[in-house]
């Protein structure tokens, strides 16, 4: 018989915990990401959802966002609320998941060019264009840093554009951080909680964003805090 409660009070420890696989992701993400990740939540709901779909339950608004984002039907979205982005540019989870070119230059043609240690050949070129470099992330180690580059030549720059304003622009650009960050390592954390997770964790990277569009409509409940969180990530931010 004792063995029987204990048994049942297992059951209603776990059983009544509302959300075990927020609690985990977010012990893995770290407190200070998790933070800003619960203020992007509640004002994408609030500042969005809730302006697109107004005569929608919340559940029922997500399901409508996924349903029009994997169909392509993005043109009569209200705008995404500006603090919402600038939240998220400006806090330590976009460094978690993304990484930026560290230097960027307007080259006046290739001969003012050279090639680094990635040896990426490259046509002669007599007109202005834009090179890149950024750290690489797989190789990176204590003992050295190695860069990437990349050139993008198929831009018109000229004596009228702000060279100031492209080099910004460029020095914005995002590439995702698969490697390093918490989030990666979060959501391959997630995988042993099977089900949807597991399917999410393993095609991460590989699905297109309709594809996870639809693994979530068909794979994962929308009431679940985590799943939203996952929403947001992937498909917004």
């Amino acid at each position: 018989m004792r063995f029987i409660y204990i048994i049942l009070l297992l059951i209603l420890t776990f059983g009544c915990s509302p959300n075990n696989n927020t609690s985990e992701f977010e012990k893995v993400l770290g407190k200070e990401n998790n933070e800003t990740l619960t203020l992007l939540v509640n004002d994408f709901e609030n500042d969005f959802l809730k302006k697109q779909y107004p005569n929608s339950e919340l559940n029922e608004s997500y399901k409508r966002f996924l349903i029009d984002y994997k169909n392509g039907s993005l043109e009569n979205w209200v705008p995404l609320p500006k603090k919402i982005t600038e939240r998220f540019n400006s806090s330590q989870l976009e460094k978690e998941m993304y990484y930026h070119p560290d230097s960027v230059w307007i080259l006046p043609n290739s001969s003012f060019d050279k090639v680094e240690e990635d040896s990426l050949i490259f046509l002669e070129i007599n007109r202005p264009y834009i090179k890149l470099r950024k750290k690489d992330l797989i190789l990176s180690n204590p003992e050295k840093t190695i860069y990437e580059y990349e050139r993008h030549q198929y831009l018109k720059i000229d004596s009228l554009t702000n060279k100031d304003s492209l080099i910004n622009k460029f020095l914005n650009i995002k590439y995702t951080n698969r490697f390093g960050g918490k989030y990666v390592i979060a959501t391959n954390y997630i995988r042993k909680l099977g089900g949807f997770y597991e399917k999410f964790s393993d095609r991460k990277g590989i699905i297109s964003k309709e594809q996870f569009c639809e693994l979530v409509l068909t794979e994962a409940d929308l009431n679940d805090e985590l799943v939203r969180k996952l929403i947001l990530l992937e498909l917004v931010l």
